[in-house]
């Protein structure tokens, strides 16, 4: 009896045990189904982010393509660009030297039309201004007539008169017209100054119309002076002429003897003529 308890204590105590053990075991197969579960869904979880990161990967990898793509196309078109603003601007440049020479080219044609324009109102003004002092002569020759006349109560007063207002008149119209060839001058060169400053700027040489006209001026007056000179000489030799001619019929009549009185008084008013 006391050995059968024992055997159903330990049978108790081993039913316990099993039971403990079977509690361990479920336990442990819970745990481990847990376990599979969790390393499953690990799994499942690190695969789905391998598809996100080798899809996002893939997306990078297209991108770095599209990029490298860009670039070469922006260096391909910053090629074309670079070269057309290259050609532009060859092409810029030498339409710009082109319209630089064809300037150029107008403004010396332009100095010839100006350099004949104002040659052309110089010699204008010149004789105009001759004109005026011809007509200044003319005003002081009628005026001392004029005095004459009157103190002389000659009847040709009148005349002088009317003359000396005619010439007035005259002397006015040249003054007008004197001042509007001034004007055209000065105009003609304010709208010269342009092409001088060019002409200047391209270092190309020439002689200013404003000193042609000077010059030209100067000639005149030099040849006037000369003619005068030469007039002066020639109106000198032909007194001194006559004064030697007188001399010589003096002589000749001191030579032939005396004459009849008529004779030689008619000879003698001949000569003083």
């Amino acid at each position: 009896e006391d050995r059968q308890d024992e055997c159903w204590r330990k049978i108790q105590d081993l039913e316990r045990q099993l039971q403990k053990l079977g509690t361990e075991r479920f336990e442990e197969v819970k745990r481990r189904i847990e376990e599979n579960d969790r390393e499953e869904k690990r799994k499942v979880e690190y695969q789905q982010f391998l598809d996100v990161v080798s899809q996002h990967k893939k997306l990078l990898e297209l991108t770095v393509y599209n990029c490298d793509l860009a670039i070469r196309a922006i260096g391909i078109i910053e090629e074309l660009v670079a070269e057309g603003c290259s050609a532009i601007k060859a092409r810029y440049d030498k339409t710009n030297q082109e319209l630089a020479d064809l300037r150029l080219l107008v403004h010396q044609e332009y100095l010839g039309v100006f350099r004949r324009l104002y040659k052309t109102l110089g010699q204008l003004v010149y004789k105009k201004e001759k004109k005026l002092e011809e007509i200044d002569r003319n005003i002081r020759t009628t005026h001392i007539q004029l005095e004459f006349c009157i103190e002389t109560f000659d009847p040709n007063a009148k005349k002088h008169s009317d003359s000396k207002k005619d010439l007035y008149k005259q002397r006015a119209n040249i003054e007008e017209e004197l001042q509007m060839l001034k004007d055209k001058m000065a105009t003609a060169l304010e709208l010269f100054r342009p092409t001088e400053e060019a002409l200047i700027q391209a270092g190309i040489e020439f002689v200013h119309p404003i000193e042609e006209v000077e010059e030209g001026n100067l000639q005149r007056r030099s040849k006037m002076v000369e003619y005068r000179a030469h007039m002066s000489k020639q109106e000198e030799l032909k007194i001194a002429a006559e004064r030697e001619e007188i001399k010589r019929a003096k002589q000749l009549m001191i030579a032939q003897g005396p004459r009849t009185p008529g004779k030689s008084g008619n000879r003698q008013i001949e000569y003083g003529q």
